[in-house]
């Protein structure tokens, strides 16, 4: 693995600051995944930005902008971000403060505990797969919410390739409802 830095961000003006950056690192990471990631639900398929379209970056802008803004404004209480020198490689974030958000992916009963914290916006550019930048953020993530006395849990679709990855991390699947599956650790 090369020399990595990971920032480690708590201020929440710092991760409303982010949007620009992490707007054009996800818009990388959903023509990666031909649009599986992010995954965009809310839009049926022919509203969905098309990659190979030559105003793709205005059109997932415009789609998933918004959903991107409430995420760093409402819902993430910190995130970790992995740098190449100044290129951002990697994204996972936290959700532990769960007191009167409102996550419609989060089953309502785990939106009502204090003891479990949620890993979000987890991703890593594809051309650094496979050399640990995700594991790396991952055990981050899960010592971070061990360190504040929540149990680790992810929300995920059933047709991505974390799946596999959730488990091999040691995730157990504690509920499967409509397109989503819930591991905890």
């Amino acid at each position: 693995m090369n020399d990595f830095r990971i920032n480690h961000i708590r201020n929440k003006g710092e991760i409303v600051s982010l949007y620009d950056l992490l707007l054009k690192f996800m818009a990388r990471i959903y023509m990666s995944t031909n649009g599986k990631y992010p995954a965009l639900e809310w839009l049926k398929p022919k509203e969905k930005p098309d990659p190979k379209k030559k105003n793709f970056l205005k059109d997932f802008k415009n789609k998933y902008g918004p959903f991107l803004r409430w995420r760093l404004t409402e819902e993430l209480d910190e995130i970790y971000l992995a740098f190449d020198k100044d290129r951002l490689i990697g994204v996972i974030a936290l959700n532990h403060k769960l007191e009167g958000k409102k996550i419609p992916w989060v089953p309502k009963e785990y939106m009502k505990r204090n003891d479990v914290g949620f890993i979000e916006l987890f991703a890593v550019d594809p051309e650094y797969r496979g050399q640990g930048i995700g594991r790396l953020l991952f055990l981050k993530a899960l010592k971070r919410l061990e360190e504040l006395g929540k149990r680790p849990c992810v929300v995920t679709f059933t047709n991505l390739e974390a799946v596999a990855f959730y488990e091999k991390m040691g995730g157990k699947k504690e509920k499967e409802y409509g397109e989503y599956i819930l591991y905890c650790f």
